[in-house]
């Protein structure tokens, strides 16, 4: 599978496991406050904040495309040739389609 398809569905599996990671840390950080265990309530608390923070470096708001296998394989080679992520080829391969369809600018 091409690197750009692959970390797309990457990117999902992380934001859950993260997201699983932080309710567990909270989980922890209220049963160790309650048990007055405080070297816990820290240990938790460095957790969640350390899962927030890789959570926030994830990329977010775009949607998961699905490619056939040679259109990933032409998209990595395309975005390797170009020495940018594969994201933006695609993007501009999927304008440029866009326009040639429509009467629209590739960028509007």
């Amino acid at each position: 599978m091409a690197p750009g398809v692959r970390e797309m569905s990457t990117t999902r599996r992380s934001s859950w496991l993260l997201t699983l990671v932080v309710l567990a840390a909270g989980i922890g950080i209220i049963d160790a406050a309650t048990a007055r265990t405080w070297d816990l309530v820290a240990v938790f608390g460095v957790i969640m904040a350390l899962a927030v923070a890789a959570a926030s470096g994830l990329p977010g708001g775009r949607r998961v495309l699905t490619l056939r296998p040679d259109l990933a394989h032409w998209l990595a080679l395309r975005a390797a040739a170009a020495g940018e992520p594969p994201d933006r080829v695609a993007d501009r391969a999927i304008a440029a389609y866009r326009a040639g369809m429509t009467d629209q600018e590739p960028h509007a």
